[in-house]
């Protein structure tokens, strides 16, 4: 089924749990695809294919040295020329597909992302689950943010890396304002560790950029397109917005404090436990989107960044982070006396921090708020 026709006169299909780009003409792509990737002016189409399988079930795409399967795939089913595509694969659905388009005098830009996190999402840096030597073998997880650029002009193979510089610093910002939780440290998000982009240009166009950074229209379209798909997406598929993220639990999720920790914290006291855990659950919930909360919890979370970042000083974030406790306690109408933690380490001021946290909330219970 055509579902678009892109600023190239390219149409894109959805057929086969695949999004699907036969080029009408010659384009020039710039890809991280796996498959006929980096710079190239031959290929005859690209597509984005969703190998999730279902719950419970091992993607055969996914293993090792599936080079032969993937082929009869994409002459058998997608009807593609093997050794002229490019693909992207990704566990998400393509009816979680964004498409974003803008253009600009005669300049055209598209942007079409699916988007997930919820399998492999990590920040940049972190400690690598595999390492490649001599051919060897690597087993990805397909969590992925896959984009695809289009543009109606020809550009220079030094603008379409530009490209791709500035699609990633959009996706990664995109991610920033989303707060999105690494899956890996405390760290925000910076993608998936098996994202991939495909710029496309017309060849074809009289009209050849040279440029697509920060500062140019080209940029600017790519930054803001990309962004706006690359939420969208998230949002369809996993239902992650500034709403979701309006939480106290999605603040503290980065660094590892969730519905149990607070539990725990009840079980501790259980000698004279006045509440059942279903009761707790019900005022954690009751508290976790309010205002007051979630605005103090996500001053105290960045407290915690900001001395991970070596920002600010162990004594600074103690400090402050009381003070902030003691605003959550009066919220709470309850009373809080804090003494300074005056902890070793990094490590151990954060764990302490965070301690300090979910006492305070354990201490508001009041199930009257609750009637």
């Amino acid at each position: 089924m055509m579902i678009y026709k892109l600023p190239t006169g390219d149409k894109l299909h959805k057929y086969n749990r695949c999004l699907v780009v036969p080029f009408e003409g010659k384009r020039k792509v710039m890809s991280t695809s796996m498959h006929n990737g980096g710079y190239r002016e031959d290929l005859t189409g690209i597509f984005n294919h969703d190998v999730n399988p279902g719950p419970g079930k091992l993607c055969e795409y996914c293993k090792p040295d599936q080079k032969e399967l993937i082929k009869r795939f994409i002459i058998d089913e997608l009807g593609l020329d093997y050794e002229t595509v490019a693909y992207m694969a990704t566990i998400v659905s393509m009816d979680s597909a964004a498409i974003k388009s803008e253009n600009y005098d005669e300049l055209s830009v598209t942007a079409i992302a699916t988007a997930s996190l919820e399998v492999n999402g990590g920040r940049v840096g972190e400690p690598a689950t595999c390492y490649e030597k001599h051919g060897q073998s690597i087993n990805l997880r397909p969590g992925t943010i896959n984009i695809m650029v289009f543009v109606n002009a020809d550009m220079t193979p030094g603008c379409m890396a530009r490209s791709i510089v500035t699609a990633t610093e959009a996706k990664t910002a995109a991610l920033q304002e989303l707060i999105a939780s690494s899956l890996n440290s405390t760290g925000i998000a910076t993608g998936s560790g098996t994202d991939n982009i495909m710029i496309i240009a017309n060849a074809e166009s009289d009209n050849t950029l040279t440029y697509a950074g920060k500062h140019g229209k080209l940029g600017e379209l790519i930054g803001k397109l990309v962004m706006s798909a690359v939420k969208e997406s998230l949002e369809k598929h996993m239902g992650l917005t500034e709403k979701s993220q309006h939480s106290m639990l999605a603040r503290l999720k980065r660094y590892g404090v969730n519905e149990k920790n607070f539990i725990d914290k009840l079980d501790e006291n259980s000698l004279d436990k006045k509440y059942s855990v279903a009761e707790f659950v019900d005022y954690i919930h009751s508290i976790d989107s309010k205002a007051e909360i979630v605005t103090l919890t996500s001053l105290y979370v960045h407290l915690l960044d900001q001395l991970n970042w070596a920002l600010i000083s162990i004594k600074e974030a103690e400090t402050c982070g009381n003070i902030i406790l003691k605003n959550i306690a009066q919220y709470l109408g309850t009373s809080l006396s804090l003494e300074d933690i005056h902890s070793k380490t990094k490590d151990e001021c954060i764990k302490l921090m965070l301690e300090s946290f979910i006492n305070t909330i354990y201490l508001g219970l009041d199930l009257n708020n609750l009637k």
